[in-house]
């Protein structure tokens, strides 16, 4: 290279900070623009110094996914957003804190007593569309199919896959009884207890960010975080009983040494 733009990227990068302030909405445009014309440059220089040694050929991938960041606009489709992740997708969340994720969907199916029993990913596809493949790798690794399955309002426009029933929150029927209300309004009760399981996987088993390479590395990590929410589950489990035993043989060492208050061993 010629040169490096090493001093220049700095104050550009500097310039791109706090671009939401009407006062530096300006100059952080103007930093947008030179650094797309810094990053034209070493991409022809790039590709010129390739040719002159017949090595354009090999990197030829690499040439077009830069020509490809550089020439795509912000309402174009496909868009690039990771040069060592090109299969990166932008995901609308809504919400005002976060408005994009960048990444990929994950499927979450839980049992009904708190177990995950499906974890898919997909791209960026409509969570409704997402609802057989999901229920197929549950009766994958179940042995049989649900024949119920409660969803969020974020799935609506399926009412059956296969032999399961969709079931989404709405109004309750003006015949319905008090004895089936109640019934749905605990399925949906339970059915809300998925999402603080999400932000555990997100942020206690390294779901919220992905360090596998491509799309079967991002189906890796969404399976591998459900395993060991499991695998956690269980060894919790385990150790309370551990303790229900241990405090048990104390209660029965006390009582058999005819202690005269056996429960403060187990109470201790």
């Amino acid at each position: 290279q010629r040169q490096s733009y090493k001093r220049t990227l700095k104050k550009v990068h500097r310039d791109q900070r706090f671009r939401n302030h009407p006062k530096n909405a300006k100059k952080a445009r103007k930093a947008d623009r030179r650094q797309k014309t810094i990053a034209g440059r070493l991409v022809r220089e790039l590709e010129r110094n390739l040719a002159s040694k017949n090595l354009l050929n090999t990197h030829k991938e690499k040439i077009e996914l830069f020509k490809k960041v550089l020439e795509q606009k912000r309402c174009d489709k496909n868009k690039i957003y990771s040069l060592h992740e090109p299969e990166v997708k932008c995901i609308g969340k809504g919400k005002e804190y976060k408005k994009y994720e960048f990444g990929n969907k994950v499927s979450i199916a839980r049992s009904y007593s708190g177990i995950i029993v499906g974890a898919v990913s997909f791209r960026d596809e409509y969570d409704g569309h997402t609802i057989d493949d999901t229920l197929d790798h549950v009766e994958q690794m179940l042995g049989f199919r649900p024949s119920q399955a409660a969803c969020d309002r974020g799935y609506r426009g399926q009412k059956e896959s296969g032999t399961t029933k969709i079931v989404i929150p709405d109004v309750p029927k003006k015949n319905a009884t008090y004895y089936q209300k109640e019934k749905a309004h605990k399925l949906f009760c339970k059915r809300a207890g998925i999402e603080p399981i999400n932000g555990h996987l997100k942020s206690d088993h390294r779901m919220g960010r992905n360090f596998y390479k491509g799309i079967f590395g991002d189906m890796l990590n969404a399976k591998l975080a459900a395993a060991a929410f499991n695998f956690k589950r269980a060894m919790r489990r385990f150790f309370v009983l551990l303790e229900w035993l241990y405090c048990f043989c104390l209660l029965w060492n006390g009582m058999n040494k005819k202690c005269e208050r056996p429960y403060l061993a187990f109470a201790k």
